[in-house]
């Protein structure tokens, strides 16, 4: 395994599209470079979290899904418990992870029931990219080479099983069961995989895999839709991206995961950025919402802080308008829309600071 030291040197050092405007890496509030009080803001937030969503055994779990504990969710309160600065937690939380949800393979399987224990064996490439890029991220801020190891571990397993070239792109799967058959020869993928820090990441842990390829592809599969992205598209054997048959042809709760994921490494995608802002308009008209992509028509509204936190960020990155104020106080009633908001909250501290609600900053500036 390679030292510690040499990860921390490729991770920081990694040239590219995959780091802050000012050349700091966009990861940094999950390193716990934060000033006292904001630091002291997360780990508050981050205590509530856990009161809410995590039990004592280190399952995280969703209460408006019956309790059920998915892969991603172990990812998630990894990556939140850093920001918390809660290592007792994250150990607990990966610990049930790699013992209760782990396949003899290396991939995790993405559901797990109270009760009943795991209930679907297939894998969620997210859970997996979220799970690595937190331990890459503890081994740094925790100083433990211990983490690096089993976050190597995961990148490599990730790199050999589901990155696949097909129709001219170099595809991340989200699962094993997306690769293309006789019977149906297109390739599913699923865009709100495409989270750049964990790139980043994997890049200095796994560089046998083409890590870099997988981000320029994502963005340019982004560029070749002819609609907004669906939760779920198909690549078929020309290289075309469209809604993929079997799902709802809709922008919805995976897809708007898309901008988000973005934003933490304060980027966003012109083209998608200019659609969500034409068809939302401007925050202060309404909430977000789910829409049609052939038509951009009202499905329903996003229910949750996070999504009106995100469409704030991207309509301030465009016009200079801070967000609302109210967007960036938390509620702690949902697991999936909390989790998201504390990744973007992180993104706010860490990347568009001027987004800030005028009084939020004004209080900033006076401590």
């Amino acid at each position: 395994m390679r030292h510690l030291s040499l990860i921390v040197l490729v991770v920081l050092s990694f040239a590219g599209p995959l780091r802050a405007s000012d050349g700091a890496p966009a990861f940094r509030p999950y390193l716990g470079q934060l000033d006292a009080q904001t630091q002291e803001w997360f780990e508050a937030a981050f205590l509530v979290y856990r009161e809410s969503f995590i039990k004592d055994d280190g399952r995280v779990y969703d209460p408006q899904n019956n309790g059920i504990t998915h892969s991603e969710s172990q990812g998630y309160g990894m990556m939140l418990a850093l920001l918390g600065d809660d290592r007792p937690t994250f150990d607990r939380i990966w610990n049930f992870a790699k013992t209760r949800m782990r396949r003899p393979d290396g991939l995790f399987s993405w559901k797990y029931e109270p009760g009943r224990g795991i209930t679907d064996r297939n894998n969620a490439t997210d859970g997996e990219l979220f799970m690595g890029t937190a331990l890459a991220l503890a081994a740094i801020r925790w100083n433990d080479p211990i983490y690096a190891r089993d976050a190597e571990i995961i990148a490599d397993t990730v790199g050999r099983k589901l990155i696949l070239n097909y129709g001219g792109y170099t595809l991340l799967l989200p699962g094993e069961w997306a690769r293309p058959t006789r019977h149906n020869p297109v390739a599913i993928v699923n865009m709100s995989y495409f989270i750049p820090i964990t790139l980043q990441m994997f890049e200095g842990l796994a560089p046998q895999h083409p890590w870099e390829t997988v981000y320029h592809d994502s963005l340019r599969i982004l560029d070749d839709m002819i609609h907004p992205p669906s939760d779920w598209t198909a690549i078929n054997s020309h290289g075309e991206p469209n809604p993929a048959r079997g799902f709802k042809p809709k922008f919805s709760y995976d897809a708007v995961r898309i901008p988000m994921y973005l934003l933490q490494a304060d980027m966003t995608h012109q083209k998608t950025s200019d659609i969500l802002n034409t068809v939302w308009g401007n925050p202060r008209h309404g909430p977000v919402f789910e829409f049609r992509v052939s038509d951009f028509s009202k499905i329903d509204r996003f229910w949750g802080g996070s999504y009106e936190l995100a469409h704030d960020l991207l309509y301030c990155r465009q016009t200079g308008t801070p967000a609302e104020p109210a967007n960036i106080r938390m509620n702690f009633d949902n697991y999936f829309d909390a989790s998201l908001h504390l990744m973007m909250i992180a993104a706010l501290f860490a990347n568009n600071p001027e987004c800030f609600p005028a009084t939020e900053s004004q209080a900033r500036r006076s401590r």
